[in-house]
């Protein structure tokens, strides 16, 4: 048994490198203490299935922002992805057709995301603009606007266990696990980090640049496809309404867990950590009785405050940085990744 200074020492380190950890505790301790009927294993169980499909697509976000990227159009890619597996459906397709579908949509949303990005000198915050309109209004299209029932079969992703964890939580399981293996064990976590650290040093050591940027892309639209089938499959139905506002929260849960919209800084474990805190104040709203819209003020403060601390923390790297003669902007910094 180690002594109590030695598990002292570890837990700091562990708070070290997830500040973000604490925070959650404490606010489950607050609302536990604060509303009968919280602190429930079913009500835990809710929180994490209705997390999964943001920690799903908020993985992806990740790759994007650690480029020095953003993503506007994650929302419009679920509410596509989810709007073709309503059009599958429709005519009783099986499962397994419906699914690759669904994912051949995302790879093929985030490529065209991705090129667009990559090949040419649009930024990508006008390119994912425009195309988050596109994909919404194919979505509408298909859908006319309309709910649309799923089938049993097609449910089961969103209701069914497996040891009894629920199927949601398991795929949001596999994609955090996944993505921070990538991240650590991988040449393409590792160019994605250079990417995001120094583009041009990255260009200069020969790292295909292009493709690392279309790859980060590919790989958050197939992750946001896979979201829309936890979230689709949990609702029972796809409404117009999905996705709508959703790269907010993404990207304020990717954010909120300590990854640099500047680039080249962030981990997957503080973005599972970002995007449990959301759906827990979210969930705390609810037992609260307050308006559905406090959550958007809450979301836009954490976002505003987050880029904020950002700014000044770049800010105060280069004024320590200027004495040395080295550049001092943030995309020129030598910035490390934690893989944590």
């Amino acid at each position: 048994m180690k002594p109590p200074a030695a598990a002292y020492g570890r837990l700091r380190a562990v708070v070290r490198r997830q500040p973000l950890l604490p925070v959650l505790v404490v606010l489950l301790i607050v609302l536990a203490g604060r509303y009968d009927g919280f602190a429930t294993t079913a009500n835990f169980r809710n929180i994490a299935v209705q997390a999964s499909p943001l920690i799903i697509a908020a993985v992806g976000a990740t790759y994007v922002i650690i480029t020095s990227g953003i993503d506007l159009s994650v929302g419009s890619v679920l509410f596509l992805a989810a709007a073709i597996e309503s059009s599958h459906a429709l005519i009783g397709e099986p499962a397994g057709i419906v699914f690759v579908a669904i994912g051949a949509a995302g790879l093929t949303m985030g490529l065209l995301n991705g090129a667009a990005v990559a090949l040419t000198r649009v930024p990508a915050l006008i390119v994912t603009l425009a195309t988050m309109q596109v994909y919404r209004g194919l979505g509408g299209h298909i859908t006319r606007q309309q709910d649309i029932n799923l089938p049993a079969h097609l449910r089961g992703i969103g209701t069914g266990t497996l040891l009894g964890v629920p199927a949601p939580v398991l795929l949001a399981a596999l994609a955090a696990l996944g993505g921070g293996l990538v991240f650590s064990r991988t040449t393409f976590g590792r160019y994605v980090q250079a990417v995001g650290s120094n583009r041009g040093a990255a260009l200069n050591a020969g790292i295909p640049v292009r493709t690392v940027t279309a790859g980060v892309y590919v790989l958050a639209g197939l992750l946001a496809a896979v979201a829309s089938l936890a979230q689709t499959a949990r609702l029972g139905a796809v409404q117009p309404s999905i996705g709508q506002g959703y790269e907010l929260t993404v990207i304020t849960a990717v954010v909120l867990g300590g990854t640099s919209l500047f680039g080249g800084r962030g981990s997957i474990t503080g973005t599972v950590l970002g995007a449990l805190v959301l759906t827990t104040a979210q969930t705390g709203l609810v037992f609260s009785g307050a308006s559905p819209y406090v959550f958007d003020i809450v979301r836009g403060g954490v976002l505003l405050v987050a880029v904020i601390a950002a700014a000044a923390r770049w800010r105060n790297l280069a004024q320590t940085m200027r004495p040395t003669g080295r550049s001092s902007t943030p995309s020129d910094e030598g910035r490390t990744v934690s893989t944590a």
